[in-house]
């Protein structure tokens, strides 16, 4: 396992992140996070802090992160940003950081996510080709703008042996965002055990969070984004198109779904060998 060396940082005894819910974006990391700060012995805090991603934050340097934390007597911290699993220079960062923070990653069907994660750009007015036209110009997209990435982010094994460079495999806990669909009791206990807190005392709610909601006038927000940035206007024009919309997005066709499954079926079988988890459900 290869080591990077440390980036000297002044930081004082306020504390320390013990663990970091990494990835994968639009695989149910929000609806992860909700139930663990639900639990009496974890700290998290509400937003993604996006510090390893963000180099202006990142110079800051770890005071400024330590900052975005409460540290109360008892409790664990920890943090949920996915953009960390996607971006090459997170690994050593958070290593550099902390050697020993324990990593969480939630993967699902890497079609499924990669077609939420398109939605979700739509949403953001960052889209404006079909699903299918994206993925098919991915290759050449992705040259000049990383988010374009629908595909490649759902190339879990990428991400996760890029972290395997840094930290052992007994940092990492790996989860089947279906798996917890249909047993959240079940994987929120692995999930407890393996930050070392006690599942009896956590308390069960009902919840799905960051559900994806279609704008209605995505022109417009493409137009408001492209000219205004993402400040005020943008906003205003988001908050407005989103207005009354139920969540949800159309169903993607049966035939590219199958091409794009044969796509990722060797990735899967990789992601299998090296975490365990039974990713054969996917196909």
């Amino acid at each position: 396992m290869l080591k990077a060396g440390n980036i000297l940082f002044m930081i004082d005894n306020k504390g320390q992140v013990d663990f970091i819910i990494v990835g994968a974006m639009k695989s149910g990391t929000s609806s992860l996070a909700f139930h663990l700060s639900n639990h009496p012995d974890i700290y998290m805090p509400e937003s993604e802090v996006h510090f390893f991603n963000d180099d202006e934050a990142y110079e800051k340097g770890y005071q400024h992160y330590l900052n975005q934390f409460e540290y109360l007597q008892n409790k664990i911290v920890g943090e949920k940003t996915p953009t960390y699993s996607y971006l090459k220079k997170c690994p050593e960062r958070i290593y550099d950081f902390n050697a020993n923070v324990k990593l969480i990653w939630i993967f699902r069907n890497p079609v499924d996510r990669a077609y939420s994660n398109y939605w979700h750009a739509v949403k953001r007015g960052g889209e404006h080709l079909s699903f299918e036209k994206a993925v098919k110009l991915e290759e050449e997209r992705i040259k000049q703008d990383i988010w374009k990435g629908y595909l490649k982010r759902s190339k879990y094994i990428e991400q996760v042996k890029r972290y395997l460079r840094y930290f052992d495999e007994e940092q990492m806990q790996y989860i089947l965002f279906e798996k917890f669909i249909d047993s959240p009791h079940e994987e929120l206990n692995k999930v407890f055990e393996f930050l070392g807190v006690d599942s009896s005392k956590f308390e069960y709610r009902e919840e799905i969070r960051n559900k994806t909601v279609i704008p209605r006038f995505k022109k417009v927000l493409r137009f408001a984004r492209k000219y205004f940035g993402k400040g005020y206007i943008y906003r205003v024009v988001r908050k407005l198109s989103l207005i009354g919309k139920a969540p949800g997005y159309p169903d993607l066709d049966e035939n590219l779904r199958e091409e794009l499954l044969e796509y990722f079926e060797e990735y899967d079988k990789k992601l299998k060998d090296v975490t365990g988890l039974e990713t054969e459900i996917w196909h």
